[in-house]
């Protein structure tokens, strides 16, 4: 075989996709058509292989999630959310351990790492369809929510005890007198000794009245700080340096008084005692021992009283006269502070303490209940806590039992504690899209919209007890149909629900209500002229077979009963899935007795529970909140105001908030076609922070759609691909902007875009043609490219002054790689590096529905065992510029001989495409090595006035490293032109 006669057209660039120009018009350097490869410096090869990184999980689900968490003692937890809902994370390397189930189905997580959690939120794509989460490597938790559904109950404190008749009911010990020698008195510092002449039986701690020596500080009463022997004790003198002295009497100033009956008081209580036959001992005292159940002692006025009996002991405090209200606060275990009760009231009758009682209790999270009370005729709300000087009684009960208690406060110190008023701003969070730390806060945004001052509609505000039945605080039991309502604390979507169970014979079970009208602020509820939808989670118990489960309105006064929320048993199941229905629609006028009823009725089956939690009601023409972010306290990720913490992000655009991002201390939103940024002002909360408007033709219709870079972030727009880096956005995907366009936009909110920046690649995972999720990634690779300005300014061709179209090597590369994965990650792995993890999607493509997580691993020559089909498509030789260089000419030539340097394994497919990629011609396959141990050479005989090659391989384990490519050519020498069309 000779090339005598044929010249050489060696491809030097192997660049990437270009698919915006026609094929015949691309020049050397570029490809019209290539998948599954990637390109390095002078040559392009097949892409990495998927290598199972975890899985296969319980049924082959999609893999809709994938995060790496690290805890605060710094363990790296990968986190993976299935399709079917249920969530893991990585206990061992390669491990996955569920940790939680029931989360919505096929949904998507967006989540952020912020204190030493990881704060999640889940959702549809576009809108929250499940609870904002947290996990702290423990707890998976709920995000804020709600507080108790009514305040406690609180009374004056009215205990009285008589005092024992006997002599011996009020007395002191008698007075001893103190030595007449000068060292009768004396004194080393500030500590005094005195010394007796007989033995005293003081002991430490007892309160002493020393009077009649010489040396007048030595007087007073003290507490006794020690006792040497049975003739000497000590204590502490407001002044030093004194003379010795002696002369004078010590007793005791310690009144001990012994009652009829146990009296039930304890140390540091004030107590009031009255009728006493020695003046000495009537008074309000603070009692400084309890000896035992009927005796009680207390500091006298003075020393040396006659022993007494007789007359009354009655609790004493210093709650000040007036009407105080009190309400009560969950604590969580992530230290969350909820939004307290509704406050309850009592009238104080002055110097007693008040008894607090119906503290109620919270679900499992709740590690601790806080009382706030107002002083006399106030307001605002306070706290004391330990440590404080209460006189008895902890206003913080660190448990999540205790029911009761007694507290004592004055105004005066009450009002120096802790306020809580802005507490009563807070709102639970609800369902969202997304969510993103920034400045110490958290930001979520995609919201369900919901009604925020109904009471315990998702029933964790605690329940009534603790006798049976028990029923939710804030709702109201009917006093006919009530029986069979109760609480549910174990099958819950989370915290408690409530469980109406059947009897077999009684048609109405479980009837509680709830004012409709407005809150316990005077807030409206639901308002006239407005259509109201309802939605919650519902259940079953295998038992029920009968019976209707109903959320709706009911006046009986305007005769209102809406259909609402119906349920029968055969439409729910034993899991929780949300239903949605019709409240009401709009209501002229709101009727003063307008409830929230929820009931069974039906006679539902014996031992059959119907569970209902997680009810929310909402405007049906506003079911989300698409504008607005909601911002969390600083340093408090649980805590939304609802005033100060919410930003509206041009909220008249018709634009709902997809993504958002941080980018050299600046925080920017994401709208679907539009870009907004703001900034922590350092003054002021998240509501009056700036928002300015950065682009109107940019944006992304997916929570996922933003991929952060090297200091810039690329973001998936409709339009196409664009860089920014805090000026001006740039499109870097014209060059594919046919490809692009065949994505399936009315699933674009399933997208999701990932940076590599250590490979220095892009991944789009997009729905293609009638996908709905993502089957393909559209790959660019940026090797070569070292900024943002380079990605930007450095498309794959360029046009010459002289108007010709060239490409350069160090330019953006595109390919399609036909992988198909519902998500996309780097994650951290233990030993220190980061790799690309991909969530298996659909069956029968790619990465597949296989219930497995993937990694990209060069050293993996397969997908989990599958071929890759790689192959990469060269321009159409010769292009104008090549034929004038060679003297070809602008007719058919003969493609007679082909040498390529190529690597690799398996076997090299080697296709021609004479003039357009629908006439092509198989050539000759040919064998690979690694390393090549020469040029492939190839005969061929092709004739065309334009033909490109298409190199490929598709085997298990097969693979090709391309670096050179040279086809010889010439002229037709039978027949250059045909004559003919």
């Amino acid at each position: 075989m000779t090339t005598a006669g044929s010249l050489d057209a060696p491809i030097e660039i192997f660049g990437g996709l270009v698919t915006d120009l026609s094929p015949a018009d691309l020049p050397h350097g570029v490809s019209p058509d290539c998948q599954d490869v990637v390109f390095s410096s002078g040559n392009v090869l097949t892409r990495p292989g998927l290598q199972a990184l975890f899985g296969p999980l319980a049924a082959n689900p999609t893999i809709n999630y994938v995060k790496t968490y690290e805890t605060l003692n710094a363990t790296l937890r990968t986190m993976v959310l299935d399709s079917n809902g249920v969530l893991y994370k990585e206990t061992t390397p390669g491990t996955l351990a569920s940790l939680a189930t029931g989360l919505a189905a096929s949904s998507y997580a967006n989540s952020t790492t912020l204190f030493g959690r990881e704060y999640l939120a889940i959702s549809d794509g576009r809108t929250g369809n499940d609870l904002p989460r947290q996990f702290d490597d423990t707890n998976f938790d709920r995000v804020s929510q709600s507080g108790p559904g009514a305040g406690p109950t609180a009374l004056d404190e009215n205990v009285i005890v008589a005092i024992a008749a006997s002599p011996n009911g009020a007395m002191q010990p008698v007075a001893v007198s103190i030595a007449a020698s000068p060292n009768g008195a004396t004194e080393n510092g500030f500590l005094v000794t005195i010394t007796t002449t007989t033995a005293h039986g003081l002991t430490p701690g007892q309160s002493v009245t020393v009077a009649g020596v010489g040396v007048s500080s030595y007087n007073g009463t003290f507490p006794i700080v020690a006792v040497p022997s049975s003739t000497q004790f000590t204590y502490i003198a407001g002044a030093s340096g004194l003379a010795a002295s002696g002369g004078g009497t010590a007793a005791s100033a310690t009144a001990t008084i012994q009652t009829q009956a146990a009296h039930g008081f304890a140390a540091g209580q004030l107590v009031t005692t009255t009728g006493i036959g020695v003046a000495g001992y009537n008074g309000t005292f603070a009692i400084t021992g309890v000896p035992d159940s009927t005796h009680f002692t207390f500091t006298a006025a003075n020393g040396g009283l006659a022993a007494s009996g007789g007359g009354t002991a009655a609790a004493a405090g210093n709650v000040a006269t007036g009407v105080h209200q009190v309400c009560v606060i969950f604590k969580t275990r992530q230290g969350y502070l909820t939004k307290p009760s509704p406050a309850t009231t009592w009238t104080a009758s002055g110097g007693k303490r008040a008894v607090v009682t119906n503290i109620p209790t919270g679900p499992a999270n709740v590690v601790a209940r806080i009382l706030c009370f107002t002083g006399a005729g106030g307001a605002s709300f306070f706290y004391v806590g330990t440590g404080s000087t209460l006189f008895s009684g902890n206003m913080i009960l660190n448990d999540n039992t205790t029911t009761a208690t007694v507290v004592d406060f004055s105004d005066a110190i009450l009002l120096a504690g802790t306020n809580v008023d802005n507490l009563f701003r807070l709102v639970e969070l609800g369902d969202c899209t997304g969510v993103i730390d920034y400045s110490e806060r958290l930001f979520w945004w995609g919201e369900r919209n919901k009604l925020n001052n109904f009471v315990n509609l998702g029933f964790d505000g605690g329940f009534t007890g603790p006798s049976l039945p028990h029923y939710p605080l804030g709702w109201t039991p009917d006093p006919v149909f009530a029986p069979g309502g109760t609480d549910e604390e174990n099958f819950v979507v989370w915290g408690a629900a409530y469980s109406i169970v059947g009897n077999g014979s009684t048609a109405t079970r479980g009837l509680i209500t709830q004012t409709a009208v407005q809150d316990s602020l005077g807030a409206p509820l639901i308002q006239a002229n407005t259509d109201y939808s309802v939605r919650a989670r519902c259940a079953r118990n295998a038992l029920l077979s009968q019976g209707t489960l109903h959320v709706h309105l009911f006046s009986a006064s305007a005769g209102i009963n809406t259909t609402g929320l119906q349920l029968t048993a055969v439409q729910l199941t034993t899991s929780y899935a949300e239903y949605t229905a019709d409240l009401t629609t709009p209501l002229a006028t709101i009727p003063s007795d307008l409830v929230l009823r929820v009931y069974a009725d039906g006679t539902p089956t014996q031992n059959g529970q119907f569970y209902i939690d997680c009810i929310e009601i909402f405007p049906t023409t506003q079911p989300a909140n698409p504008s607005l972010v909601r911002a969390s306290r600083v340093e408090d990720p649980e805590s939304y105001d609802a005033i100060d913490g919410l930003l509206s992000i041009a909220e008249n655009n018709g634009q709902a908030i997809r993504a958002a991002f941080k980018l050299r201390e600046r925080f920017y939103f994401v709208k679907e076609h539009s870009l907004h940024v703001t900034q922590d002002d350092g003054s002021n909360e998240p509501a009056l922070w700036s928002i300015a408007e950065v682009s109107r033709r940019l944006g992304t219709p997916s929570v996922r759609g933003v991929g952060l870079g090297e200091d810039w972030v690329v973001i998936a727009h409709r339009t196409g691909l664009y860089i920014f880096n805090g000026g001006e956005p740039v499109k870097i995907s014209q060059e594919i902007q046919p490809t692009w366009n065949q994505i399936n936009w009315q699933y674009g909110h399933t997208l999701w875009v990932i940076v590599d920046t250590k490979e220095r690649r892009i991944f789009i995972g997009v729905p293609m043609g009638t996908a709905t999720s993502p089957n393909k990634i559209l790959m660019l690779d940026y090797r070569d490219l070292d900024s943002a300005e380079d990605i930007a300014g450095r498309p794959p061709i360029n046009i010459t002054f002289a108007g010709r179209k060239t490409a350069t090597d160090k330019t953006r590369k595109w390919s399609p790689w036909t992988i198909a994965a519902n998500s996309c990650a780097l994650i951290e792995r233990a030993d220190g590096t980061a790799l690309v993890a991909l969530g298996g999607g659909l069956p029968g493509v790619g990465g597949g529905a296989t219930g497995k997580v993937y990694q990209l691993n060069a050293a993996q020559l397969s997908d989990d065992g599958a071929a890759i089909p790689s192959y990469y498509t060269t321009h159409y030789f010769p292009e104008r510029a090549v034929e004038q260089s060679l003297g070809l000419g602008a007719h058919r030539k003969l493609f007679s001989y082909l040498t390529m340097y190529v690597e690799g394994a398996g076997t090299l497919a080697l296709t021609s495409f004479t003039n357009s990629s629908s006439v092509s011609q198989a050539q000759q396959a040919l064998p690979l090595s690694s390393p090549a141990v020469k040029d492939l050479e190839l005969p061929i005989n092709v004739l065309g006035e334009r033909v490109a090659f298409q190199v490929s391989t598709n085997q298990s384990g097969a693979w090709f490293k391309l670096q050179k490519f040279t086809p010889s050519l010439r002229i037709d020498p039978w027949s250059p032109v045909r004559g003919q069309n």
